[in-house]
């Protein structure tokens, strides 16, 4: 069924980083969603006036605010397939992130007033009928919602959208709470404890939780999280491929939306290197990154001196004296000035983003202190850097 819904609504299917394409998937994974979510609104808004079951209704009303984010969803990726203008020369990617963010405070105020409706019942109990023809369609429901889930998570994946990534985890949350209310609807028939109550509770603690975790997934991206791991490392990987180019560092990259980040990064390069010869080999790395990920990098040039025996002797010494202290530092911008009574080692050192002022300048001493215990003409100068 997914692959037959796209290939009838989803021209060109195979480009997903086509931003046309990517907005047609957008589109119908909302259309998809508003068309399923609306039916069980209605099929389970009905089961639950005519059992009086409260947490029935509520499920009922979580199926009725998916459709909601479902219209949101499609607004966010229409806006965000825009084209880049001169007020947005970025693009309106990030307005995908926004529409997660909207949905997830639906999400959350759903869960909240049905959480108070269940308490009420609980404090002010009611018969729920029973009947195997609800749990039928019940059942039925459940098994809409997994496949729901598995084609939001499939299109997301397509597309890397964290939107449908989260929808689709939402869609299986639902199937969690409808199999919870199931139960309440078998147990009540067992005992005279407001059963339904405190299912009804459980599913509207479900629904919260699902929407604080959307809202966590879209906040981290707009607030600027760390590059993805395999992307900055195919990064790195695509520029040491080049000539001329012995190490890369401070690599930054910025997300204006899925599938359309801009990245630097500083690459070192001989300093007796033809200059010319070097930014061609620069331009190129700058397209492959570009043709492989789909990320715009540029690329600023560090020129090293790679010939010199006596800076690399002291480079090794100065590397081997940070990996006895810690494994994970890594140094760059190694460069040196002699003199006869002391030596200015100038390095940058990449830190955890746990390291304050306090254990910077603690490992500044021990650094300094191992450093002259192998010369004592030695006198780092060191400048902390993260990775990002």
């Amino acid at each position: 069924m997914t692959e037959f819904l796209i290939r009838t609504f989803v021209h060109d299917a195979d480009d997903p980083r086509n931003n046309r394409v990517r907005e047609r998937y957008g589109v119908l994974s909302g259309a998809v969603g508003i068309a399923c979510n609306v039916l069980l609104f209605v099929l389970k808004l009905v089961i639950g006036l005519l059992t009086g079951s409260i947490s029935i209704a509520a499920d009922a009303f979580n199926n009725l605010s998916d459709g909601l984010s479902c219209l949101i969803s499609i607004v966010g990726f229409k806006v965000s397939g825009k084209e880049p203008d001169a007020k947005h020369p970025f693009g309106y990617g990030r307005t995908e992130y926004i529409a997660g963010l909207v949905v997830s405070f639906i999400i959350v105020l759903v869960g909240v007033e049905f959480f108070k409706t269940s308490v009420d019942r609980i404090i002010h109990p009611a018969a729920v009928a029973f009947s195997p023809v609800l749990l039928g369609i019940l059942a039925v429901s459940m098994l809409v919602k997994l496949w729901m889930g598995a084609f939001n998570v499939n299109i997301g994946r397509r597309i890397d959208s964290p939107v449908l990534m989260a929808a689709g985890q939402d869609s299986r949350n639902d199937v969690i709470t409808t199999g919870v209310v199931l139960l309440g609807m078998v147990a009540g028939r067992f005992t005279t404890l407001p059963v339904d109550g405190y299912v009804g509770v459980l599913v509207a603690a479900f629904i919260i939780w699902a929407g604080i975790g959307i809202a966590r997934d879209t906040v981290e991206p707009l607030l600027g999280e760390a590059a993805d791991p395999e992307i900055a490392e195919s990064i790195e990987k695509i520029v040491m491929e080049s000539d001329h180019i012995v190490g890369v560092h401070d690599l930054i990259v910025h997300n204006y939306g899925a599938g359309r980040s801009l990245a630097s990064l500083h690459a070192e390069v001989p300093s007796n290197a033809d200059f010319v010869a070097v930014h061609e080999v620069i331009d190129e790395a700058e397209k492959r990154v570009w043709q492989r990920t789909g990320v715009y990098l540029v690329i600023h040039m560090d020129p090293i001196d790679v010939d010199n025996a006596h800076v690399a002797a002291l480079r090794e010494q100065v590397d081997a004296v940070l990996r006895s202290i810690d494994e994970t530092f890594s140094m760059h911008d190694f460069r040196v000035v002699d003199g006869e009574r002391q030596i200015n080692l100038i390095f940058d050192i990449v830190v955890p983003f746990g390291y304050d002022n306090d254990a910077k300048r603690n490992l500044m001493i021990t650094i300094r202190n191992k450093l002259r215990e192998i010369d004592k003409r030695y006198n780092p100068i060191v400048t902390f850097d993260h990775q990002m």
